[in-house]
C-alpha cells in the first residue's frame, strides 16, 4: 500500500511539473499591438497558446530614413532586459527588403529613437538605430546573413544584438550606445517595405527576461 501511495504521489508530481512547464513556455508575453507611422495597410497579430508562436502580419513603407512605418507587438519594459526569438518569414515575399525582428523604442511615434535587430528578406542582418528623434536611421551590419535566432539586449544605454542559426546566440554581432529613457516599448516587428503589401512572419521560442 505504501509503495502504491508513493507511486501515485510520484505520478501526480510529474503531472504538476509537466503542466507548470507547459504553461510557462506558452505564456503570452506581448498583449499590445500598434501600427507605427500609420501605414496604409494595418497589421495584426495572432498568438497560438498551444505552441507559443506569434504570427505577425504587417505592411509599411520602411523602417529607415527619419521616420518609420511598420507593425509591432509590445510591452513597456523598465531597465535592462534580454529579448530572444526564433524567426521565419512566410513565403518568398514581394520586396527583398522586407524585414522582421526585435525592437526597443522610445515611443510609438514614427520618428522615435529606437534600436533593433532586423533580418531582411534578402538575408541582410543589422542593428538599426535612430539616436535622436527625427534623425536619419543608422546601422551596423552583421557578418551573418539570414539567421533564424535573434537576441536583443539592453544594459543601461548599451544595446547589443546576437544572431545564429538553429540555436540561441552566444556571441555579440554588434553593439551601440544610445540615449533611451528608463521605460521603453519592447517587442517584435514586421515591415513589408511596400505600402501596398502585407507580409507575414513567425516568432517562436520568444523569451523576455
Amino acid at each position: 500500500m505504501k509503495s502504491l501511495l508513493f507511486i501515485n504521489s510520484y505520478i501526480i508530481s510529474l503531472l504538476i511539473f509537466a503542466i507548470s512547464v507547459t504553461s510557462c513556455s506558452t505564456n503570452k508575453i506581448f498583449e499590445h499591438a500598434s501600427n507605427v507611422g500609420n501605414p496604409k495597410l494595418k497589421g495584426e497579430m495572432n498568438y497560438n497558446k498551444a505552441d507559443g508562436i506569434y504570427t505577425l502580419t504587417g505592411a509599411g513603407t520602411n523602417m529607415w530614413g527619419n521616420s518609420d512605418e511598420f507593425f509591432m507587438v509590445w510591452e513597456k519594459v523598465t531597465g535592462d532586459f534580454t529579448l530572444s526569438a526564433q524567426i521565419d518569414f512566410e513565403g518568398a515575399g514581394v520586396d527583398p527588403h522586407r524585414k522582421m525582428g526585435l525592437i526597443i523604442r522610445e515611443s510609438l511615434e514614427g520618428d522615435a529613437v529606437y534600436a533593433d535587430v532586423a533580418v531582411h528578406g534578402d538575408g541582410l542582418t543589422s542593428l538599426q538605430y535612430r539616436d535622436s528623434k527625427g534623425d536619419e536611421t543608422k546601422e551596423v551590419v552583421s557578418t551573418r546573413k539570414a539567421p533564424d535566432y535573434l537576441v536583443l539586449n539592453r544594459q543601461g544605454n548599451q544595446i547589443t544584438i546576437g544572431t545564429d542559426n538553429g540555436k540561441y546566440p552566444t556571441c555579440t554581432d554588434a553593439a551601440i550606445t544610445i540615449n533611451l529613457p528608463p521605460t521603453c516599448y519592447v517587442g517584435l516587428f514586421i515591415c513589408s517595405h511596400n505600402p501596398d503589401v502585407l507580409e507575414t512572419g513567425y516568432f517562436s521560442s520568444v523569451k523576455l527576461k
